[in-house]
């Protein structure tokens, strides 16, 4: 099916390549969620008797580290393809053939598989199944809502129960920020809150965006973006920035929030700091009617400041920072740290490296090493490559994994080599190999410097986990026992929902058969 799909797309131009190729890329994308799912079937058949899925990184996890190492992507979205395709291969088995033909999205096979999840009784889900796998082809054009009506529709007739509310549309609040990677030093936030907790931040960016005076040179909506930094950080004021020294607002407040920024020290000494408030400075410095043809298409010139001839500063977070942004908004308040890199300092005699060999570990790798994870350095552990105490404690064997990328190294057979320079290469238990590098390679090189070479004290013994005594953390409840009880609740909400609704109608029915009292009769002669 799929070598045909290849062979048509291949033989057609215009929008039908278009067309063919979309068809190929969800036939490709149907063909990796079912390898996913191949894998996780392989795991948990290999599964033993030691309880992995009590473990904290359970079967589950391990298998989406994998496909995220795999992918390049995160934990998070290699989570979410793996329950996508668990969804296809347990309950969808019509909807999964009609994916792997190339006639649907992967959109639209995820908009499925949610909307159907509460569906418990396998002959109902069975039916479904059937039912959505004979139409879905048709429902390309439709948009993201009409599409939920459309499964809904089906769920709804074979499992009232199962249908998913809208008073659960509560599940998909979040908060996301994002980093364009695009050198600016702002970003992105984008929320879903509760209507109640919506209104109560706009009013209260409002109200501190008030707390200044009418001569602070920001625009409203500045004070307003301000205002959300301020309660990031615990403030319940703005500072003015009017430069009056008699302004009350004007005074600095503490802080006890960290932001941990990586800066030549040119950045910090830049000369010309960056406006950040006010109105956007015009474009030329006369009218724009006397302004010629000739001046409004000339190429810009270079800057002789800024970030073309200063380097950047990064946030471990991930974002970067122009360094005239920098010496205006942090270069006066911050606490400065020097990093000094080892050199060919030998190793510290202790299993904890010192502050000075931490802050230098955190800054070089930026995030956890893990391929695809971008987790902050400064939430990270710091592992040693080779174990402690064979392996020595130095640059050089030591690296920034999260928690739990670290569980994965320790406990589920993924082997990692370090070289001088920070580069990680991984090996996974199937064998596929990874490299990632540090995440100052590019910014920041000189941290990347080779370091003294590892001295291995002796050999690991065979088996060094268990003979360190580590055991993984335990989880409470398993991951699937999460699952039935999230489906159950929602069930239960559903089905009194359901009932009330009977009994509702039940009522405006028998009150329509209700004899209803005959009408007066005007044909009696008047009283007089």
């Amino acid at each position: 099916m799929f070598d045909s799909l290849v062979a048509a797309a291949l033989a057609s131009r215009g929008v039908a390549a278009v067309g063919a190729w979309a068809r190929v890329e969800n036939a490709a994308c149907a063909q990796r969620l079912f390898a996913s799912a191949d894998e996780l079937e392989r795991m948990l058949a290999a599964d033993g008797s030691d309880n992995r899925d009590q473990w904290c990184l359970d079967n589950w996890g391990a298998v989406a580290a994998s496909i995220a190492a795999a992918q390049n992507v995160s934990l998070g979205v290699a989570s979410h393809q793996l329950l996508i395709a668990l969804g296809l291969r347990e309950r969808l088995p019509r909807v999964s053939e009609v994916f792997a033909t190339g006639a649907i999205s992967y959109r639209l096979v995820s908009a499925i598989v949610a909307r159907t999840r509460l569906v418990k009784d396998p002959d109902a889900m069975a039916k479904v199944d059937t039912e959505i796998a004979a139409q879905v082809a048709q429902w390309g054009v439709l948009s993201a809502h009409k599409t939920e009506i459309a499964i809904d529709y089906w769920v709804d007739r074979y499992d009232p129960a199962a249908v998913r509310r809208t008073e659960y549309s509560a599940r998909g609040c979040h908060v996301d920020v994002h980093d364009p990677q695009d050198g600016s030093g702002v970003a992105w936030l984008e929320a879903k809150l509760l209507a109640t907790d919506a209104e109560a931040v706009d009013q209260r960016l409002d109200a501190i965006a008030r707390t200044v005076c009418d001569k602070d040179p920001r625009t409203h909506e500045q004070r307003r973006a301000a205002a959300l930094g301020a309660l990031g950080q615990h403030a319940e004021r703005l500072v003015c920035k009017c430069e009056n020294p008699d302004c009350d607002a004007a005074q600095k407040q503490p802080s006890a929030v960290v932001v941990h920024v990586i800066a030549h020290e040119d950045s910090l000494t830049d000369h010309t700091p960056a406006q950040l408030d006010g109105k956007s400075p015009p474009l030329f410095d006369k009218p724009l009617s006397e302004v010629t043809w000739g001046e409004a298409t000339a190429p810009t010139p270079p800057p002789t400041n800024g970030p073309a001839a200063t380097p950047p500063a990064a946030l471990l977070s991930g974002t970067m920072l122009p360094a005239p942004l920098l010496a205006a908004k942090v270069a006066s308040t911050a606490k400065l740290v020097p990093i000094r890199h080892p050199g060919d300092a030998p190793p510290e005699p202790r299993y904890i490296p010192s502050a000075i060999l931490a802050t230098f570990i955190r800054c070089r790798d930026m995030t956890c090493r893990f391929p695809g994870c971008d987790e902050p350095a400064f939430d990270c552990d710091i592992d040693h490559t080779i174990a402690y105490p064979h392996g020595p404690t130095q640059a050089s064997n030591l690296k920034c994994l999260c928690r739990k990328h670290h569980l994965l190294k320790t406990f589920w057979g993924w082997r990692d080599q370090q070289l001088p320079d920070g580069s990680v290469l991984w090996t996974c238990p199937q064998g596929q190999t990874y490299t990632t590098y540090p995440g100052s390679r590019t910014l920041f090189p000189t941290l990347c410097r080779p370091t003294a070479p590892i001295a291995v004290h002796s050999a690991a013994p065979a088996g060094d986990t268990a003979a360190r005594g580590l055991a993984m953390p335990q989880r409470k409840t398993t991951r699937a026992q999460n699952r039935a009880q999230s489906i159950d609740d929602e069930r239960r909400f559903n089905a009194a929902l359901v009932q009330a609704e009977a009994e509702h109608r039940s009522r405006d029915r028998e009150r329509s058969e209700v004899p209803s009292r005959p009408p007066p009769s005007y044909d009696d002669p008047p009283p007089f």
